[in-house]
């Protein structure tokens, strides 16, 4: 009676295991680098070109600015030695007043940019989830999977969909 116990627990313990491995080959995993389908994407040249364009005239007045102060800082190590007490007192109000400017118009500006970036990153990241989880489901896959969360996967079981996916957001809008 005990011998017929054991035998039917190990019985049972085998088809239990059996089972399991048997849905862990059923279980289809993929994997994508986000990062190479980001920067490749045609609407990443896209969002570099629209936020230099939106910010280029800002930017190049405090490219100006920054001239400005350096021509003066320059002028002032130049003639130094030459001037009087008031001139250097008025060269240096004048480049801290410029030093001044550059801060009050370059940190809202740096900030501004940061915003817009983020907005318009923000939608690529949604247009690229959205056509992982498009070749997820055409791939019949259970997981995809980023390529940067993992330390090791077995590239001969495991489909690498990353140029899948970069079609899939290249034809996107």
């Amino acid at each position: 009676m005990n011998k017929m116990i054991k035998t039917t627990a190990m019985t049972l313990l085998a088809t239990f295991l059996m089972g399991a491995s048997a849905s862990s080959f059923a279980h289809k995993v993929a994997v994508v680098n986000v990062q190479q389908v980001f920067s490749g994407s045609p609407q990443a040249s896209a969002i570099k070109a629209t936020l230099e364009e939106e910010f280029r005239e800002r930017r190049q007045a405090l490219e100006k600015l920054q001239g400005d102060i350096r021509f003066e800082v320059e002028k002032y190590q130049r003639e130094n030695a030459t001037m009087s007490k008031a001139q250097k007192e008025a060269s240096q109000k004048k480049i801290q007043e410029l030093q001044k400017a550059l801060q009050e118009q370059g940190q809202p500006l740096q900030q501004e940019m940061q915003m817009r970036q983020a907005q318009e990153t923000k939608k690529l990241e949604t247009v690229i989830f959205d056509a992982i989880a498009a070749e997820g489901k055409a791939g019949k896959y259970d997981e995809v999977k980023p390529v940067g969360s993992l330390l090791y996967f077995n590239e001969k079981s495991v489909d690498n969909i990353t140029s899948k996916v970069a079609e899939r957001v290249a034809k996107a809008k």
